[in-house]
């Protein structure tokens, strides 16, 4: 049996007060202006029947994608210009890619920070602030398996690639890299583990309004060959030889590795607060079949995305259907799915992904209807980085969308990240100048702000022992290990 959760009761609760009053005021509306005998009062009942029994969807989901390959979130100018962009298309959620490829487009306390992120500048924070004032909800875009493109390893020795390339996927004959990009392997629950704590850091450290899988999958069906996995496979499985990519034994055991990992990031983001909603990108490959088995995401790359729906592994679905509308082919392919995942949607919802370069506003408008049409509780577009059009498909879809509602933000939670790492600069350029007592008061005031905010601690202990109080270093050492037991620093300088 699925249960709703609250917020789905009260929606439902909503919408059937919302039809209510409709055919109040239309019964009254017609009243007021006609005779009523008996053929008139027939007509107001069938009119009220009507009503109350059409679908009413609560506020719509209107999205962007907004990625860091391009131009778009990468800096205060980048954001200001994507969130007036946004705003002028009638949209009224943002999810930015915070994590491209094991690395952090926010004050990470566990990946290195994106080399294309000015100094001191945290775009995560920054991009919350404006739009949740604005009506707007931002979600956490963070890409699970692929980790890496080029066949050198990241510099960086906090990259995980780096740090475990044993974690790296393999195909069925040996490569390493597939066309997309380095993956890791799925079936290695110690990257599962590691990337559950990127999840809770980002949830613990902002106020989110979800975390928004990509790449949750295979690279291909051909892959999932780590010396790691396949052990853990053989251990399990009883299985004594490789097996071959398209072994019905083999495809469920990768599925399920997937989904362990949906299932325990799902668990630990809830834990800290259960508001906070879980949302995916998924693959919508070939035309949408009647059983959901023969579908290319399940038979190919192992991800059963109509298995997290019916669970509630996932609150939202993303499906990436990009097709042009302009065509026969590509306007039926995106019908075909709109029916697809609103038939293995469980009673939850849908955000349909469409591609906003390949369709004029008019095109997308007609997307828009068909997804509306199908019982599809909102969108996503796909891309809004900035481009030399986005200004003016923008001002062209928000003639045809109109305002957008407001969209309830995430204000429950959330450590002031902005704010502490302010703080912790100022502390920084103070230690500097060698004014280390009034260092020391800025960079408290950065832990009092995030309180697992390790790197501070870290400086803290730093600025004792130049004012020769090792004791006092001591403990702030101690406090810097104790939010983050891979800082590198504070084990070194507590002789670990």
């Amino acid at each position: 049996m699925i249960f709703q959760s609250g917020s789905a009761r009260w929606a439902e609760r909503c919408r059937h007060i919302t039809a209510r009053r409709r055919s109040s005021q239309l019964i009254s509306n017609l009243v007021r202006g006609a005779i009523v005998n008996k053929a008139n009062v027939l007509i107001l009942l069938v009119i009220a029947v009507i009503v109350l029994c059409s679908p009413v969807n609560a506020v719509e989901f209107r999205g962007a994608w907004v990625s860091t390959w391009g131009a778009g979130f990468r800096n205060q100018q980048e954001i200001n210009e994507t969130l007036a962009a946004v705003k002028k298309a009638g949209l009224n959620a943002l999810v930015v890619e915070v994590r491209k490829a094991g690395d952090a487009y926010y004050d990470s306390k566990i990946e290195p920070i994106a080399s294309d992120v000015p100094a001191g500048f945290d775009p995560l924070a920054y991009t919350i602030e404006k739009a949740h004032a604005e009506g707007m909800q931002v979600h956490a875009w963070v890409v699970v398996y692929r980790v890496w493109k080029g066949k050198e390893l990241p510099s960086d020795p906090k990259h995980v690639l780096r740090a475990h390339p044993e974690w790296r996927n393999i195909s069925y004959d040996g490569k390493t890299e597939a066309a997309e990009g380095v993956f890791l392997d799925p079936g290695i629950p110690e990257y599962r583990e590691h990337f559950a704590r990127v999840c809770e850091d980002i949830v613990k450290h902002y106020a989110v309004d979800g975390i928004h899988y990509d790449y949750v999958r295979y690279p291909g069906q051909d892959w999932g060959y780590s010396e790691i996995a396949l052990k853990r496979y053989y251990a399990e499985t009883g299985a004594a030889e490789k097996p071959k990519p398209d072994d019905p034994k083999w495809l469920q055991w990768k599925r399920d590795q997937v989904t362990a990992m949906v299932k325990l990031v799902h668990d630990r983001v809830k834990a800290i607060n259960p508001n906070v909603k879980i949302q995916a990108s998924t693959i919508p490959w070939g035309d949408c079949p009647q059983d959901f088995k023969d579908a290319t995401p399940y038979r190919e790359v192992c991800q059963d995305w109509r298995s997290w729906m019916e669970q509630g592994l996932i609150d939202e679905n993303c499906p990436m259907v990009y097709s042009r509308e302009g065509q026969e082919s590509g306007a039926k392919y995106f019908r075909g799915w709109v029916d697809g995942t609103k038939r293995w949607s469980y009673g939850r919802s849908v955000y349909i992904g469409m591609s906003a370069t390949w369709n004029t506003p008019e095109q997308m408008m007609q997307q828009i209807d068909a997804a509306r049409k199908g019982g599809l509780q909102g969108f996503l577009l796909f891309s809004f980085d900035k481009s030399k059009s986005r200004d003016a498909r923008a001002e062209g879809l928000g003639k045809l969308l109109g305002p957008a509602p407001k969209l309830p933000v995430n204000h429950a939670n959330g450590i002031d990240a902005m704010a502490a790492h302010k703080a912790f600069n100022k502390g920084i350029e103070l230690a500097k100048k060698n004014k280390l007592d009034k260092a020391i008061t800025e960079l408290i005031k950065a832990t009092k702000l995030d309180p697992g905010y390790a790197e501070a601690y870290f400086r803290i202990g730093r600025c004792y022992l130049r004012s020769k109080n090792a004791t006092r270093a001591h403990e702030f050492f101690e406090k810097a290990l104790a939010a983050d037991p891979t800082h590198e620093g504070a084990r070194k300088a507590l002789g670990e």
